[in-house]
């Protein structure tokens, strides 16, 4: 079953510092389904936050969703979806609401609005042209036909078509927030209220012309956008099972498990795809690894991570018998849950509906401001154009100022970064890439430093064997050993280890899991106890000769002494040449490793990477990360692993490669589904053409404005081509987010 990612579930109670369903904090994501423009996103925010029992509130235009924090002491789902509601808008949550009926149902609206507006719009113009080519010398008798035949024809627009823009102006003034919506319904309201009192006093002009050609535009328009939204919703529901890994460990046996060192019955376990995982299946939850599903920990103790659900960063522990969410990532020894939940009822992919969850980026936050400052800026200066034009008579003062109104819609200015950034999700998805922040891909395109991890990431681990083997031990009993150990591990070494040809079959139970993250693992199988990993921390001396090459063993160790030793190389991922080239032009190139220096060295000489260090922890690329944009530098790291996530949190772009475990994912900015890592160059590239045509629809769309305005004013603008030149602004936007979106090159 894939996961439904545009609905939310409706148990939207997710537990804190406790297993509690009265905690005092909850999150839940709602479909907001009808929004057609930045304002309204503004709008409902707005409103959501001034709600009691609401403490955070982000509304996405570009995806048609709400992601709310709120105390479910103070306020339920319902009462926020009925908040939603009184603003005139369409709420959903749990697919209570069949999306696919709600789409045809606005879709005929997007039709018959348009197509009637559109045939009213000919008509009317059949209408008016004669009276335009024939001017004084129309018939007496014929011109008062045209004119009242237009009138009927206007009518059905006005009182029908138009609604759209009417409620929405009734949303605004109802929270007095003036935006678009108001000043496309004055525009409307003025030059049809002024066309019927020339109409009916017999002299001066009509506007009926510009009234049916100003909505048929302007419905067209966001009739387009709403298209492409649609378009990219659906390629968001496509990619959501790839945000996360695809199979999960299941318990098979009835034996107790879950002791508090995360023990197991590896004899009983094998691999489920995490659409197959049914309630009461019991999952095995690695370290670094996500809960895939909601469940009851069976294990005495947990220790999560539940950052990507509550924003909270601390780690919190769980105690037997309580909740595990899905998406919790564990951040101590493996632990077991029973599933209480389905994958797509859990509360993991409730929330990962929403891609977007950062800071609005700096272009959206432009299109909030002129939605709520344009509106009262454009009233007063159509009032001061009626004002200073009244001694040229009121018929003429009124004409202008009709024609500012209608001309000067902020419409191309709301939509230039929305639309942009939407059809950016999609172009990215389409090369490979999930963005999770859509603020990250502005910094994406300005960014001048790259700080890149190895293993994983620019190589993959390569097994050459077992050497230094301790009399009596059999090499396939070792790697046995070996491979029980890193199940718990849940990194790159682990996958090398299980397509290693030498390995067979046999299944160890193992018990105490520790794993030490850059170091290596220990545990217990069959009543003794094993170390593994680097020789520092099995207990040999690093720099004993005996040990060999130092860069290139990991070390097996048992109560005994040495068990046998690993014997390690590295070959560079295809594509992670091309990306390193492409990083080298637009800034510097750092690799930063947790392994030892001489194969960090190694493999920067092959790949062409003049700065490199091995040997690194956590902290020691955080704090580079931190010194490079001291230095004035946008840093981007891009990595895979459980000791990413510090730096991850510092960058200003973080980029997780496609074998990165949870922990690298839920910090990540974006998502690199491709196993190639050229995909992220191609990713940074692309972000740099997005940034290029925000910026140019920003260009026309403010640019039109001052332009238009005083030729307006002048009267060298007539309602009509106000109306036209309105409309034709949004859709050159449109167009060019269109072109972004086919491949091409910006229309600007």
């Amino acid at each position: 079953m894939q996961p439904q990612l545009s609905i939310v579930a409706a148990s939207d109670a997710i537990p804190l510092a406790d297993s509690s369903p009265t905690s005092s904090r909850a999150a839940c994501v709602i479909d907001v389904l009808d929004m057609h423009c930045a304002a309204c996103a503004v709008l409902i925010e707005d409103a959501l936050k001034t709600t009691p029992g609401v403490t955070r509130a982000r509304v996405h235009y570009a995806t048609q969703r709400a992601r709310l924090n709120y105390d479910p002491s103070q306020i339920s789902v319902e009462q926020l979806l009925h908040r939603i509601e009184q603003l005139g808008y369409a709420a959903d949550i749990d697919q209570r609401v069949n999306r696919d009926t709600i789409i045809r149902k606005q879709r005929h609206r997007y039709i018959w609005g348009f197509g009637l507006s559109a045939f009213c719009a000919m008509q009317v113009m059949m209408l008016t042209l004669p009276r335009f080519l024939a001017g004084a010398e129309m018939e007496v008798e014929l011109a008062p036909l045209l004119d009242w035949s237009a009138l009927v024809l206007v009518l059905p627009v006005i009182g029908w078509t138009a609604q759209p823009f009417y409620r929405g102006m009734l949303r605004e003034l109802a929270l007095r927030r003036p935006g678009m919506d108001c000043a496309i319904t004055l525009g409307i309201v003025s030059a049809f209220v002024g066309s019927m009192w020339h109409l009916m006093a017999g002299t001066g002009a009509l506007y009926f012309d510009s009234v049916t050609m100003f909505v048929t535009l302007l419905l067209g328009v966001r009739w387009l956008e709403w298209e492409q939204r649609e378009h990219n919703r659906t390629l968001i529901r496509e990619a959501s099972r790839n945000t996360r890994h695809e199979t999960a460990m299941r318990l098979d046996g009835k034996d107790r498990v879950g002791h508090m060192n995360g023990s197991q019955s590896a004899s009983s376990m094998s691999p489920v795809a995490i659409n197959d995982i049914a309630i009461d299946d019991r999952i095995w939850v690695r370290t670094g690894e996500a809960a895939p599903v909601d469940g009851m920990l069976e294990s005495d103790v947990a220790d999560c991570d539940e950052s990507l659900l509550t924003g909270e960063s601390a780690s919190v522990r769980r105690v037997r018998g309580q909740a595990i969410v899905a998406g919790a990532i564990n951040t101590g020894a493996a632990f077991v849950i029973r599933a209480t939940a389905p994958v797509d009822a859990s509360t993991e992919q409730r929330l990962m509906a929403l891609a977007d969850d950062s800071s609005k980026p700096e272009s959206l936050l432009v299109a909030d401001r002129v939605a709520r400052y344009f509106m009262p800026a454009l009233i007063v200066v159509a009032t001061i154009t009626f004002v200073a034009l009244l001694p040229l008579g009121a018929s003429t003062a009124a004409e202008r100022a009709i024609a500012v109104l209608i001309i000067s819609c902020p419409c191309a200015l709301a939509l230039a970064a929305p639309a942009a950034y939407a059809s950016a999700f999609a172009g990215l998805l389409k090369r490979g890439i999930v963005t999770r922040r859509t603020d990250a891909l502005a910094r994406l395109a300005r960014a001048d430093a790259f700080v890149v991890d190895k293993t994983g990431t620019l190589s993959v681990p390569h097994i050459n064997g077992l050497t230094a083997l301790r009399g009596g031990v059999e090499e396939s009993h070792a790697l046995a050993v070996i491979a029980a150990l890193e199940r718990s591990a849940n990194h790159p070494l682990a996958a090398a280890l299980q397509s290693f040809d030498r390995l067979d079959d046999q299944l160890l139970d193992v018990s105490a899991v520790n794993w030490a993250q850059g170091l290596g693992v220990s545990g217990t199988i069959a009543n003794t106890s094993y170390r593994f990993g680097r020789a520092e921390f099995v207990g040999i001396n690093p720099a004993a000769k005996a040990i060999g090459n130092v860069a290139n063993r990991l070390w097996l160790v048992d109560d005994q002494g040495i068990v046998g030793a690993l014997e390690m190389s590295e070959r560079p991922k295809a594509g992670a040449r091309e990306l390193v080239q492409v990083l080298q032009k637009r800034g510097t190139v750092e690799m930063l490793s947790g392994d030892h220096d001489g194969k960090t060295q190694t493999l920067a000489d092959l790949l062409g990477i003049k700065v490199a260090a091995g040997a690194c922890t956590p902290e020691q690329k955080a704090e580079r990360i931190k010194q490079l944009q001291s230095e004035g530098r946008t840093v981007v790291m891009i990595g895979d692993g459980v000791n990413d996530s510090i730096g991850f949190a510092g960058a200003d772009v973080a980029i997780a490669v496609n074998t990165a475990t949870d922990t690298a994912r839920a910090s990540a900015d974006m998502i690199c589904l491709s196993e190639n890592p050229a995909a992220i160059a191609e990713a940074i590239n692309y972000a740099e053409r997005v940034g290029s045509v925000v910026q140019g629809n920003f260009v026309w769309a403010i640019g039109y404005n001052v332009i238009a305005v005083p030729f307006a004013i002048a009267g060298w603008v007539d309602p009509l081509v106000a109306s036209i030149g309105m409309a034709a602004s949004s859709a050159v936007v449109m167009m060019n987010v269109m072109r972004l979106r086919r491949g091409s090159k910006a229309v600007i």
